[in-house]
């Protein structure tokens, strides 16, 4: 990939090293693998994409934590301005998912 002038510009939002650092960081917390998938929305050029975030959660056979948590959010939002900024965001709400997954009281008891 080349650097093309102002595609690489900084910004006041996350940048993909910020993503990826986000991704090992809650890959490494919850002992699994994250990604994301993009995936086209609508018919035509103009319907957006839907971005699903993944967790792949080292799991042993027969516990009760799930094997896979995912969040799926569309993109274009109001919420946030740039597609990066949205997959950032969007990181967040499968940490917190994981997190949840993880604090079931069954798994205590």
């Amino acid at each position: 990939m080349t650097r093309k002038k102002g595609w690489e510009d900084s910004s006041n939002g996350p940048d993909w090293i910020d993503v990826e650092s986000l991704m090992r960081a809650i890959g490494s917390l919850h002992s699994g693998h994250v990604g994301f998938s993009v995936l086209p929305r609508g018919t035509g050029f103009n319907g957006g994409v839907s971005v699903a975030a993944q967790m792949l959660l080292d799991v042993l056979p027969g516990s009760q934590v799930p094997s896979c948590v995912s969040v799926t959010a569309d993109w274009p939002c109001d919420k946030h301005p740039t597609f990066v900024a949205h997959v950032f965001a969007l990181m967040y709400d499968l940490d917190y998912e994981v997190g949840k997954a993880y604090q079931q009281e069954e798994l205590w008891k």
